[in-house]
């Protein structure tokens, strides 16, 4: 049998302990808080990162496909400006080759133009005032 006068009891005092305890609590759960927001920072961080290398490779794309198109453009402007094909699109129109005589270059700064025995059309500028 045991003797229940002889037994200690080993139950802790109350007071002083508990509040130690508390705190030992309260640290625990900051020490916890901090640790959820490390991580929390880290994926967030992570996700703008993946974010950012996704718009990169989106405009990475783009710019080849506006290089592409850039280089296809300039093609066709050399053969545009070609003076050959000029010539021969010009004789598939209909069209003729000016005498250098009646071709007449308009200055936009004079007012008055002269006209000429040759000149077959006239093109005036006039401003026109728009009332709202």
């Amino acid at each position: 049998m045991v003797d229940c006068c002889l037994q200690t009891l080993s139950n802790r005092p109350v007071g002083v302990d508990d509040r130690a305890t508390f705190s030992e609590i309260a640290r625990w759960i900051t020490v916890g808080a901090l640790f959820v927001c490390l991580i929390l920072v880290y994926a967030w961080s992570h996700n703008e990162i993946l974010s950012i290398r996704y718009h990169m490779e989106q405009l990475k794309n783009e710019s080849d496909e506006l290089l592409e198109i850039n280089a296809a453009l300039r093609v066709e402007y050399s053969s545009l400006i070609n003076p050959e094909n000029v010539e021969h699109r010009a004789m598939e129109l209909g069209l003729v080759a000016s005498n250098r005589d009646e071709v007449r270059i308009l200055d936009s700064t004079r007012r008055e133009i002269q006209p000429s025995e040759r000149m077959l059309a006239q093109s005036n500028f006039q401003k026109k005032t728009l009332h709202e």
